[in-house]
């Protein structure tokens, strides 16, 4: 943009910035908003946490969302004890939007007594936008509470601002109420970007419009590798070195014992063989680590599965625990051969740096993507993986790496293509 045009104003919303692959997402997103929008557009992200995102992501302009991390005072602590917590969300949600009906008709004393000086402040940003964006990702699905979410779109309907919903996995919807008011709200909205067929089913059986849907891959696919990446070594020139992302499986359904003690001790056989059969380095390492404000953190399984493998296997693997921001967890993965990844932005940044990648699905997103590229036979499901199955999957891919890294090589090329192709897509403001 130049001359006397003003900056459009962005809000991004809904986000975890906290989670380093919603960073990757987030690193991503703002790529493709500037090259939309003009260098100069305005992008504020509301982040469900946003003191702690501003600390670990200086590029970012946070503040913090109304939704999903309110504080509790004592009025809301008495209706939660007589069983009416929900009103809680409800009432600030009403609250918020007289605040801004107030604001708008000119009544700006008026808004300020309902609000404090913080929530007035993100009411005149939300006001003053152009245009919402909901982050990508993975959100949007019924293993977590949806209520955040929905009460922010409704708010942003409310205030007349158009809602774009940024490429993401979501649904099904199965519960009524879920289905029925998301229904309106993607209806309402300007455009949809989905990153697989599966999540589009998920909203045409809701009663969506399909006109308003696109697919596309995720945002963190813009990232671009280092141009001095160094190609991969000669076979035999040093040891195999393989990365390996974990994850808990806590918000999942299903035998939750079996299949979350069968995934480790999988992922415990592969380790053991790589170690073992190939002499390979190991090295344990997330997108998710490094944060302890964050609710989890990778680097715990990781060292309770290292604790549980033979001394002779424990001299080959390491415990990386260091935080890293996007572009630096590309250039850490570059350095390995290989990389077996549970975390899908573990996956995504993987093929980024251009290396090989084993997928492990415990939901259907990485199942979608390593179909869309044709690498099914790179995946294994938590569902189904054995021990056997897993090390099997595992000799398959060291034994045709050239290959693999051949295919990868293009399918970044692709991806990265078929990510920046939302571009075309935003509304123009």
């Amino acid at each position: 943009m130049s001359g006397n045009t003003k900056p459009k104003k962005i809000l991004i919303t809904n986000i975890v910035t906290l989670n380093p692959g919603d960073a990757a997402i987030l690193h991503g997103m703002l790529q493709i908003l500037r090259a939309k929008y003009g260098e100069d557009v305005e992008i504020t992200v509301f982040d469900r946490l946003a003191d702690v995102a501003a600390k670990y992501y200086p590029w970012a302009s946070f503040r913090q969302s109304f939704f999903g991390n309110e504080k509790k005072g004592y009025f809301s602590g008495k209706l939660r004890d007589l069983g009416y917590g929900h009103w809680v969300r409800r009432l600030r949600y009403w609250r918020l939007r007289l605040a801004g009906i107030l604001y708008l008709s000119r009544l700006q004393g008026l808004a300020r007594v309902l609000l404090n000086r913080s929530d007035f402040e993100s009411v005149r940003s939300y006001l003053d936008s152009d245009l919402v964006v909901s982050t990508g990702g993975t959100y949007l699905i019924e293993n977590y509470n949806l209520a955040p979410s929905i009460y922010d779109y409704k708010l942003t309907q409310a205030f007349g601002k158009p809602l774009v919903f940024f490429t993401q996995t979501l649904g099904p919807f199965r519960k009524e109420q879920n289905a029925s008011t998301l229904k309106e709200i993607f209806n309402r909205s300007n455009r949809i970007f989905l990153r697989d067929e599966r999540s589009k089913k998920n909203l045409l059986e809701i009663g969506v419009d399909s006109r308003k849907i696109n697919l596309a891959k995720d945002a963190a696919f813009t990232i671009v590798a280092r141009p001095d990446a160094q190609p991969p070594r000669a076979t035999g020139a040093a040891p195999l070195r393989i990365a390996v992302s974990v994850r808990s499986l806590r918000f999942f359904d299903g035998d939750e014992v079996r299949i979350y003690e069968n995934y480790k001790n999988s992922m415990r056989a592969m380790v053991i063989w790589a170690v073992r059969e190939l002499n390979a380095d190991v090295t344990f390492l997330s997108t998710c680590q490094g944060i302890p404000e964050y609710w989890t953190d990778d680097a715990e399984l990781a060292d309770e599965i290292n604790q549980t493998l033979p001394d002779d296997v424990k001299r080959g693997v390491r415990v990386d625990r260091c935080f890293r921001q996007p572009l630096e967890i590309v250039k850490a993965y570059e350095s390995f051969d290989l990389v077996i990844a549970t975390r899908m932005h573990s996956a995504i940044l993987s093929l980024v740096a251009g290396t090989p990648v084993l997928g492990v699905a415990y939901e259907f997103k990485l199942e979608e993507l390593f179909d869309q590229l044709a690498m099914d036979k790179a995946l294994l499901s938590i569902g189904s993986m054995s021990e056997t199955t897993s090390v099997h999957s595992l000799k398959s891919m060291v034994e045709s790496l050239d290959v693999w890294k051949n295919l990868v090589l293009e399918t970044r090329r692709v991806c990265q293509a078929e990510a920046n192709s939302v571009i075309a897509g935003l509304p123009h403001l």
